[in-house]
C-alpha cells in the first residue's frame, strides 16, 4: 500500500514514477490489481501463485523509489486462531509450525504470550493470513513439539476505531473527542508494558457510558460491542485488512488497540 506523507502528494505521479523505475517482469509478477483503499492510499494487489513473496519484493522496490514521498506497507488480510493443549514450548516453535502448515511467510505470523491452563498445559493466541487459517482449520489438530494441540478458529472481530476504541467505524471517520490511542487496551492506563500489566481489567467505554467496567473491552462480559456482535461484524471498507498497527495499514498486528485478545 502507498500512502502519501503530506497533503500535496500526487498518487498519479507516484504510480508513474514506480512504473518507470520498477520492472514487474523482473519480479516475476504477471498481474496486479490497483484500487483506492479506505484510508485514501493506493492498494496494489499481486495476483497469482506466490503472491505473498512477490508482494514483499514489490514493497521493497517501491520503498526504494518512493521512500522520501510515501509510506510503503504490505497489508495482509488475517484471521485469528487459538491453540489449546501445548506442552512447554517456545513462541518461535509455534510460529514455525503455523507458517509451515499454513503455507505462509513466517513474518506474516504473530504469536501471543503462551499462557498456562488449569490442567498443566498451555494455550496461545496466533494471528496469521486467512489462507493459513483455512488450512489449519481443516487439520483440526496441530502437532507442536511432542504434543497434539487443538486448533480453534476465532470469530472475526468487528471494525474498531483505534482512537476512541468504539466499534463500527475507523479513526478517519471518528467523531468522538476522546483519544485513547496512547493507553493500554486491557487496563486503560499508560506507562507500563502491556505484556506484564498486572492492573485489573477496566473497560474505558463501559466506564464512560455508566456500565459495569470491571472487564476487558470487547470480552464476553463487555456490552460495548454487543450491537455489533448481535448483528454481525461491520463489513470492512475495501482495502482495509485485519490488524491494527496504524491506519496506514489496517492492520497487521494486535487484536485490540493495545493488547492481546482474551476471552
Amino acid at each position: 500500500m502507498i500512502v502519501g506523507r503530506d497533503d500535496g502528494f500526487s498518487y498519479a505521479a507516484a504510480l508513474k514514477k514506480a512504473r518507470e523505475s520498477i520492472s514487474l517482469d523482473q519480479l516475476k509478477i504477471d498481474q496486479t490489481k490497483i484500487r483506492r483503499a479506505a484510508n485514501g492510499g493506493i492498494l496494489i494487489e499481486v495476483l497469482g501463485p506466490g503472491g505473498s513473496g512477490k508482494a514483499l519484493a514489490l514493497r521493497d522496490k517501491l520503498f526504494e523509489v518512493l521512500q522520501d514521498q510515501a509510506v510503503i506497507t504490505r497489508p495482509v488480510a488475517k484471521g485469528e486462531i487459538r491453540l489449546v493443549g501445548l506442552d512447554c514450548t517456545s513462541t518461535d516453535e509455534v510460529l514455525d509450525v503455523v507458517a509451515g502448515l499454513g503455507g505462509c511467510l513466517r513474518s506474516d505470523v504473530k504469536v501471543g504470550m503462551i499462557r498456562p491452563l488449569n490442567n498443566g498445559l498451555y494455550t496461545v493466541w496466533v494471528q496469521c493470513p486467512l489462507g493459513a487459517v483455512a488450512k489449519l482449520s481443516n487439520l483440526k489438530k496441530v502437532k507442536i513439539g511432542w504434543t497434539l494441540t487443538r486448533m480453534e478458529a476465532l470469530s472475526a472481530r468487528p471494525l474498531q476505531c483505534f482512537k476512541c476504541w468504539r466499534f463500527g467505524h475507523l479513526k478517519s471517520s471518528c467523531s468522538f473527542k476522546e483519544d485513547f490511542s496512547g493507553l493500554y487496551f486491557r487496563c486503560g492506563r499508560s506507562g507500563h508494558s502491556a505484556r506484564i500489566c498486572d492492573f485489573p481489567p477496566s473497560c474505558k467505554i463501559c466506564l464512560i457510558e455508566g456500565r459495569d467496567y470491571n472487564h476487558r473491552l470487547g470480552s464476553n462480559f463487555c456490552t460495548a460491542d454487543r450491537k455489533i456482535r448481535d448483528t454481525g461484524p461491520v463489513p470492512r471498507p475495501e482495502g482495509v485488512v485485519s490488524d491494527r498497527r496504524t491506519e496506514l495499514m489496517l492492520l497487521d498486528g494486535d487484536p485490540g488497540p493495545s493488547g492481546q485478545r482474551q476471552p
